[in-house]
């Protein structure tokens, strides 16, 4: 296996994949499976194993080969160690590794495939890699993406409260001898709140959006808690809308799209 986020993500062949305990061997937790013309590989119960039966060209639904790579993103993002086969590991692995890779840091596929194949050989079929294109136009081009918002609030505990009755998970965290604060980490973005060490660090002319599942229920909840609603569900042309405030003050911008 070649080894291409340490730690994190590895490329296999056939035969390597089916070497159980050499693959599991790293820590790997979670195999993805590409190669359509062999057959399926038996793991034990608890590693995460996914097939994608992924032609070496054309013709692939664009589907699937969306769902491959959002996968893959979301094990990266998730520091599940992973291994990516097919049958030579030269061709669909490193595609789909460099796509997921593309999709986390906002680089064009064209960019993380050119830094991945520097690490070993590779023999990648252009067809596949203009069917991914075709599926995930985004990633033709790198542009930079906002992956982190800090907020400073004068009740940490409280904001955190009120951001994890949204939907927002939140850990605790320490960076060496730096101030406790909470963070919130989904596939491409991480909110963090921070104590406030005076009131004028707390900002409230800051606006902060959220996309939720089910406004209404949100919005009932968020009433009966007391919240400041300051906007009533409305209908847009992205879809419902409403507006509340955070214990600070902040306007939430909450859409159902």
């Amino acid at each position: 296996m070649r080894e291409i986020i340490p730690g994190k993500l590895w490329i296999a062949n056939a035969r390597q994949a089916r070497d159980i305990r050499s693959t599991l061997a790293p820590g790997v937790t979670a195999v993805i499976d590409l190669a359509i013309e062999e057959t399926p590989i038996a793991f034990p119960r608890d590693i995460l194993y996914c097939r994608f039966p992924i032609v070496d060209g054309t013709g692939n639904p664009s589907f699937l080969l969306q769902a491959c790579i959002e996968t893959v993103t979301k094990l990266i993002a998730a520091h599940h160690p992973t291994v990516i086969a097919c049958s030579a590991g030269m061709s669909r692995s490193p595609i789909i590794a460099a796509a997921a890779i593309a999709r986390a840091k906002g680089l064009s596929l064209e960019d993380a495939l050119m830094k991945l194949t520097e690490t070993g050989p590779h023999d990648i079929s252009p067809a596949l890699l203009t069917n991914v294109l075709e599926a995930m136009p985004s990633l033709a081009i790198s542009h930079a993406r906002l992956n982190l918002i800090v907020l400073r609030s004068s009740d940490p505990e409280q904001a955190v409260q009120f951001y994890q009755a949204l939907g927002l998970h939140f850990v605790q965290e320490q960076h060496g001898k730096g101030p406790i604060h909470w963070a919130s980490q989904t596939i491409d973005f991480v909110m963090e709140i921070y104590p406030a060490k005076s009131p004028e660090q707390v900002d409230r002319s800051t606006s902060v959006g959220l996309n939720v599942s089910d406004i209404e229920q949100t919005i009932a909840q968020l009433t009966a808690s007391e919240t400041t609603i300051v906007s009533q569900v409305q209908e847009f042309d992205w879809g419902m809308q409403a507006i509340v405030k955070d214990p600070d003050g902040r306007s939430v911008i909450l859409v159902e799209r």
